[in-house]
């Protein structure tokens, strides 16, 4: 038997919503992010998202010489509850 009907898309495993900008997020795990060592469980604010929530602009407030903002991957972070 032919089907005609176009192939149905797959989704990706695992596909984590965007977050959006403003919403609070915490570090997953340590990471070295433009000269600054952030342990795990830091919180930050989403300040702008790259490549449809690939990565996010994170602003963190208590980095050594006060508020930063560092581009994380989004397998970094998690929205903070």
């Amino acid at each position: 038997m032919n089907d005609s009907r176009p192939p149905k898309k797959r989704r990706a495993g695992n596909v984590s919503p965007i977050i959006p900008e403003h919403d609070l997020v915490r570090l997953i795990g340590d990471v070295q992010a433009e000269g600054f060592s952030i342990p795990k469980d830091t919180t930050g604010t989403v300040v702008g998202i790259y490549g449809k929530g690939a990565a996010y602009a994170v602003e963190i407030a208590n980095l050594p010489g006060g508020p930063e903002v560092v581009t994380l991957r989004a397998d970094q972070v998690e929205r903070a509850h």
